[in-house]
Order: C-alpha cells, then structure tokens, then sequence
C-alpha cells in the first residue's frame, strides 16, 4: 500500500516537475520569439515581426503582452488611406487582438489597447471613435500625457480640415484673414470648431501638466492658437493675443527640443 502511494505520489511530482520545465522553456522562447519580433518591426519587416509575435503567442497563450505586441504589429503594418480588402484584414487583426487584451485583467496592458484601437481609429478617420478610445486609456491611466495630447492632436486635426477647405473655396493665400475676406464664412468656421479648439487646449494643458517638457503638445499648442486666431471673427484684440500665444510656444518647443538634443550643455551651464 505504501508502495503503491509512494509510486503515485513520485508520478505526480514528476508530472508537476515536467510541466514547470515546459512553462519555463515556452517562457523562454516566447521571450526570444518577442525579441526577434521587435528588431524586425524596427526594421519595418511587419510581416516578419508578426510571425514571430504569433509563435510567441502560441508559446504564451493568453498573455496579454504577447498579445498587444502582436496588435501592435498589425496596427504598424496598417496603411492609412489605402482601401483594399488586405489592408482592412490588417487592421481587423490589430483591433481582434486588441479587444483580447481588453478581456484580460491587466490593467497596464489594457490602457495600452485602448490607445492603440484609439490611433488606429484615427489612422482611418475615425474620429469620434478614436476620441472615445482616449478617453477610456484616460480613466485607466490618468497619469499617461498621451491620450490627452492626442485626443488634442484630433481636435485641431478636424479643425483644421474644415478651416482650410473654406478658405479653398474663398481661394485665400496662407496669410489672408479669413474674418476680412468673408464676415459671414468666418462665423461658420468659428462655430464649427470653437468647441474642438477649447477642448484641444484644455488636453494640451493637462498633458503638459503630467509632462513639463512635452515639445509635441507645445508644437500643438502653437498650431492650436494659431487656429483660433484665424476665427477671431470679431476681436483684432484677440486674433492678436492668440497669434502671439502661437509664437511664444513655438519658441519654448524649440526650447524644450534643443534642451533635450543637448542635455549635458544645459547642465553645465546650471552649474556655471
């Protein structure tokens, strides 16, 4: 009797032995698998990178890293503005796997989906889909500066869209006031986008916030005033004060991005 309980408890253990080797082994090679996938996507080899992202998939199914990496190639291998059957296939794959880490309970990988699903709504115009996509990544990472800077970057991007397409059609040169060529189309404009730009300021704010030195919302920033400031149908007083609001930010992003290329220089003139 004892034998035999010996026997089926050793069986047991060998069983549970071989299986934490098998688990450490397909952890292993799911690493090397995701490793491999990076340096082909940094190669733009999206096809490579996927192959590799999906063998590291099958080693470590329902591993919500592995699965983002594998949405994350997809949505890269996307190409905007080109409507095939293969191309919306890519983008598909990228949003299936997406929403598969949504399902899991990482909380981390889930804000990084629903930034992902949020660019690649974006990617193919989808707008309020895309702002609704941030606005999710929001509330699971309020400390992240990057829903909030691309929620923004949406903002100006529909702005400016509708903007410009008026002043086609008054066929306006880049330093023509819309407000003094055409009054009433000034308004139109203003009243399309005035909710769009105030939004796009408060998320460039709160970026800014999170991120001091964030040279891509002061980029945006800039354009943002510079946007208003062609819709200031009837202040010259603030067309004015927004213009000058663009300058003084184009001048901290190039600032911030000259601090950045050359830290050590910076530090040692703290020091002088």
């Amino acid at each position: 009797m004892q034998r035999r309980l010996f026997c089926f408890l050793s069986t047991i253990c060998a069983v549970m032995l071989v299986s934490v080797v098998v688990a450490q082994t397909n952890a292993q090679s799911a690493q090397q698998e995701v490793q491999l996938g990076k340096q082909s996507l940094t190669k733009g080899k999206y096809d490579e990178a996927i192959e590799h992202f999906d063998n590291a998939n099958n080693l470590l199914p329902n591993n919500p890293f592995v699965q983002l990496e594998l949405a994350d190639a997809f949505a890269q291998k996307y190409v905007p503005g080109v409507d095939t059957a293969d191309n919306e296939r890519v983008a598909d794959q990228a949003l299936s796997y997406y929403e598969r880490v949504l399902e899991g309970v990482s909380k981390t990988a889930s804000a990084s989906a629903e930034k992902g699903i949020a660019f690649l709504n974006a990617q193919m115009n989808k707008f309020d889909e895309s702002k609704d996509y941030y606005g999710k990544a929001k509330k699971l990472n309020p400390q992240d500066p990057e829903p909030f800077y691309l929620t923004a970057v949406i903002d100006w991007t529909v702005s400016n869209q509708f903007r410009q397409q008026e002043r086609t059609k008054l066929k306006l040169k880049p330093e023509d006031s819309l407000a003094a060529k055409d009054h009433d189309a000034c308004l139109v404009v203003k009243g399309k986008n005035a909710t769009n730009l105030a939004d796009a300021l408060d998320n460039l704010n709160n970026a800014l916030e999170l991120r001091p030195d964030y040279v891509d919302a002061m980029t945006y920033m800039s354009l943002v005033y510079q946007e208003r400031a062609d819709v200031e149908c009837d202040d010259p007083a603030a067309r004015k004060t927004d213009l000058l609001a663009a300058d003084q930010w184009e001048k901290k992003a190039l600032l911030a991005k000259q601090k950045k290329a050359h830290p050590s220089q910076q530090q040692s003139a703290s020091q002088d």
